[in-house]
């Protein structure tokens, strides 16, 4: 008699309602390089210390550079198009 008031009084401790452990799956963003830094095209270089101030030296030199810095942004838009996740 004595076990069995023990063993229910020792069974009764184990009750809770507290929840027990749960086990969720949770994903988790991680970085990946989408393009290899060796084919990230190179900015066009500056063109600042190449103006005279006389503005009909300076219109071909600014628009060279316009048209680079113009395919280079295509470039890189194409590249980050590439790397963006499809909606």
């Amino acid at each position: 008699m004595r076990i069995a008031i023990i063993a229910a009084l020792a069974l009764a401790g184990c009750q809770t309602t507290q929840p027990g452990i749960v086990v969720k799956e949770v994903r988790v963003p991680v970085p990946v390089e989408c393009l290899p830094a060796e084919q990230i095209p190179a900015e066009p270089p500056l063109v600042a210390d190449d103006l005279t101030g006389n503005a009909a030296a300076d219109l071909p030199i600014v628009a060279a550079s316009a048209i680079l810095l113009r395919s280079w942004g295509q470039t890189m838009h194409g590249a980050l198009t590439a790397c963006a996740p499809s909606p």
